[in-house]
């Protein structure tokens, strides 16, 4: 072998050995730099927080359905891997204002993941309504009734909760409509007018007595007037029965 040959077979063994540990050296620095990328974090959005704070706030707030509105949408929490759930920590509600504060955190985590949020919430509840201005006389039907969402804490025992309240009734002065309805300013429809002639009954297991009255005051169905019997002269109270007819729950029950 000449001289030449000698010196190119050399060169190119010596490219090959060189070649081999590069690649290697590179696939190495590849792994390596793949296992050190670090896992996604963990992402809570709003639908997370306002489910934890839901939650919470229907402790406290227990009458309706719970309506809620945060003073920020866009709420994000990041934790990494392998941390826990959302918490809600140092909530305070005041029923007055109808607004709440809390701290949102991700348990599991060191340092915590914390956030502080705030925003109003409240109970609602369906109430009855009219759907047209009523005046003394007319007679609610169900058509007139729609109903509407309103605040639970802005309610009260005298507002109408039901239809059956209002269907059949009249007002004792005028109502505005999709307005809440208090139940003092209905009444059933007038059946007996004042100084009408009325038939007073007494019905008992036994026997059933009527005799003849004259009304002292307007009456509805089932609403307690005060009536003279016109052979007596006595005046006793007795229950609106029907149209001109009301009725006594023992005989000589005389008024005070």
């Amino acid at each position: 072998m000449t001289t030449a040959r000698r010196l190119s077979a050399l060169l190119l063994a010596g490219a090959t050995l060189l070649a081999i540990p590069t690649a290697a050296v590179a696939a190495t620095v590849t792994g390596v730099a793949a296992a050190a990328q670090p896992a996604p974090d963990i992402v809570y959005g709003m639908p997370h927080v306002e489910a934890v704070l839901s939650d919470a706030l229907a402790k406290v707030i227990t009458a309706g359905r719970l309506q809620m509105e945060m003073d920020n949408r866009a709420v994000e929490l990041r934790a990494p891997q392998g941390a826990g759930s959302l918490a809600v920590e140092n909530l305070y509600y005041s029923p007055v204002q109808g607004r709440f504060a809390a701290e949102i955190v991700v348990t599991g985590t060191q340092p915590q993941v914390r956030l502080p949020v705030s925003g109003r919430a409240f109970g609602v509840v369906q109430i009855p309504v009219l759907t047209r201005r009523v005046v003394p006389g007319d007679i609610i039907g169900p058509g007139d009734v729609d109903w509407q969402d309103m605040r639970a804490d802005q309610t009260t025992s005298d507002t109408a909760a039901t239809d059956i309240q209002l269907v059949g009734m009249t007002p004792k002065r005028g109502i505005s409509t999709n307005q809440p309805v208090r139940l003092r300013d209905l009444q059933s429809p007038r059946m007996v007018d004042k100084g009408a002639m009325v038939t007073i009954t007494l019905a008992t297991p036994s026997m059933t007595l009527t005799t003849q009255g004259k009304a002292l005051q307007d009456g509805g169905r089932g609403e307690v007037i005060r009536v003279v019997n016109t052979q007596s002269n006595r005046i006793v109270e007795a229950t609106v029965a029907g149209p001109n007819v009301v009725a006594v729950a023992k005989p000589g029950t005389i008024a005070q």
